[in-house]
């Protein structure tokens, strides 16, 4: 498998996963309407890091898209 495969691979995967994401977001923004008090507070908590982990699934396949983790692969990069 080639290091352009096995990126497409990972960034497949991480869309996934921020679809998944997307999924519990709209559920928890939905159910965080008719909540108040703690369940709110925790709603609030659960939107926050549900965003945080999407955010950081971005950034990764923006960085997978360069040649930022290509060492992570255990190869060289390619200096582009």
């Amino acid at each position: 498998m080639t290091m352009d495969e096995k990126k497409a691979v990972i960034v497949e995967f991480l869309g996934r996963c921020n679809r998944y994401a997307d999924g519990k977001l709209e559920e928890y923004r939905g159910r965080l309407a008719a909540a108040s008090g703690f369940d709110a507070l925790a709603l609030q908590d659960k939107i926050g890091h549900w965003t945080a982990y999407r955010t950081f699934n971005e950034f990764t396949i923006g960085e997978l898209r360069t040649d930022a983790l290509d060492d992570w692969f255990g190869e060289a990069g390619n200096g582009t």
